[in-house]
């Protein structure tokens, strides 16, 4: 079988390191040339979008939002231009769920599938399966997919039809910002009364309360700001701008379904000194 990558982030970069050592041909492209530079030795590199997919049974797409999606797939030289007939296009970004049926509606008008399959990560290290793949689709597509899924990822759950992975997706990643701030809130609070992070630690991990991204995201927050490497600040801020996205990703959805999304939209307009000012 023959498979593309697009996009070669920090998520999508491991997902198709682990696709490149499979018994298949391979083919990435990401816009940043140092990004594909780490895959010369490993698969082919194309130079473009088109010259990526083309010929490609299944696409995989993992860039950052929807409006870097979208150019993917409906650019000039974009998936939909070029893929061939019956491909099917595997969307990882976090997308509105209607912006994934748009999309879903204009593949079906080019002649290719596409299903839904946005990934969480399940283990902190990537040089084995290290997320669990969520997938909206068709029974059909599923098992096509399934074997190239299977390579990057712990598990894979077949969700329901188009948009419901993404649904899900969205739900999980509201529950992860609204921890973080709850935690940083949490941490502030004990720590006005003279607690230790290691007491908190200790009680709320014995209890369930504490997630491990949680923790993760606490304990490196226990240096002072002036002490953090760059690398950890800048990903911190890099960070903010995708949980912004996500809340409000998650307000839109719980809004079309008259849930009432003031409290998620109060944590929204926290994320920002959670992010930037846990100490």
């Amino acid at each position: 079988m023959n498979l593309a990558f697009i996009g070669l982030g920090s998520m999508g970069a491991s997902q198709a390191a682990l696709l490149a050592q499979g018994d298949h041909e391979l083919t990435v492209y990401d816009i940043d040339p140092a990004a594909c530079a780490a895959f010369e030795n490993s698969a082919n590199v194309a130079d473009s979008v088109a010259t990526a997919t083309k010929g490609a049974d299944l696409i995989h797409v993992c860039v950052r939002d929807r409006v870097q999606t979208e150019a993917v797939l409906f650019g000039d030289t974009g998936v939909l231009n070029s893929a061939k007939s019956d491909a099917l296009i595997l969307l990882h970004s976090t997308l509105e769920v209607a912006a994934v049926q748009a999309a879903k509606e204009a593949a079906s008008k080019a002649g290719v599938r596409l299903a839904d399959v946005p990934v969480t990560r399940t283990r902190q290290e990537s040089t084995a399966p290290f997320v669990m793949s969520m997938f909206g689709g068709s029974t059909e597509d599923f098992q096509t997919a399934l074997p190239s899924l299977q390579i990057f990822s712990t598990d894979v759950l077949h969700v329901g039809d188009t948009g419901s992975a993404m649904a899900l997706k969205i739900a999980n990643n509201m529950m992860t910002w609204a921890q973080l701030v709850i935690g940083d809130i949490t941490h502030r609070l004990a720590k006005s009364h003279d607690i230790t992070w290691e007491h908190l630690a200790t009680v709320t991990k014995a209890n369930g309360n504490l997630t491990p991204t949680t923790e993760a995201f606490l304990s490196g927050a226990q240096l002072p700001r002036e002490q953090r490497s760059s690398s950890h600040l800048a990903f911190i801020e890099s960070q903010l701008g995708i949980g912004e996205k996500d809340l409000s990703l998650a307000i839109a959805a719980g809004q079309n379904a008259a849930i009432d999304m003031t409290v998620i939209t109060e944590l929204r307009s926290a994320l920002r000194s959670t992010m930037l000012g846990a100490n």
